[in-house]
């Protein structure tokens, strides 16, 4: 069964996910979870790369971010491919990136904030991908994106607070699709790195359990 991670202090729930019918499953599915990249999904700033390089170096995993992929590939900024060509074509070279990323098992792969606002990407994760959904609240988030002339979904917008809670309430409805789901307002990096490992292990114990 999926976890709920946003117990009050940032501890472990027993309590079910919040009602969705687009929670991804966690038994049952092929790949088993345990054998799949582990996707850390979420708005900027939720801490997807801080967390992710930690929990490789827990796992033993080689960390990718799908963004510097982009900017591989693109030979420049993110924020000069939006100004150059556009989000759309971001967003094409987004899902090429995620491909490639989920090329191998043994990875953990920060996604870019907007990965899962594209349906196909979404396919893509829930066949391919454990989705670890990172969530921080507005003001936490605002206090680590700057500065956000680097940040085109804000750069340039008078009330870059209410910009983030717009953006975070479009957003939510495709951020929905996830197997756990960890808040890191009041966590740091590591020790969310910790539990999510901690939930990828027991998948191991609970496809064991099954097979057994």
């Amino acid at each position: 069964m999926p976890v709920n991670t946003d117990a009050p202090g940032g501890g472990r729930s027993k309590a079910p996910l919040r009602p969705s019918v687009s929670t991804l499953p966690v038994s049952g599915v092929e790949p088993p979870l345990s054998r799949r990249p582990i996707v850390l999904i979420g708005f900027m700033g939720v801490g997807k790369s801080a967390v992710g390089k930690r929990l490789a170096g827990l796992l033993g995993y080689e960390f990718v971010d799908t963004d510097l992929l982009v900017e591989r590939d693109a030979g420049k900024p993110i924020a000069a491919i939006f100004a150059d060509e556009g989000e759309e074509r971001f967003r094409q070279m987004e899902t090429a990136a995620l491909r490639e990323a989920l090329g191998e098992p043994a990875r953990v792969v920060s996604a870019g904030g907007g990965v899962t606002t594209r349906q196909e990407n979404r396919r893509i994760l829930a066949e391919k991908a454990a989705v670890v959904l990172l969530t921080a609240r507005p003001e936490v988030v605002l206090m680590r994106v700057r500065p956000l002339e680097k940040r085109p979904m804000l750069a340039g917008w008078p009330d870059p607070l209410e910009r983030i809670r717009s953006l975070m309430e479009e957003r939510a409805p495709f951020d929905s699709e996830y197997h756990s789901r960890f808040d890191t307002s009041h966590c740091p990096p590591r020790v969310t790195a910790e539990k999510i490992a901690r939930w990828f292990a027991s998948l191991h114990t609970e496809e064991n359990d099954a097979r057994g």
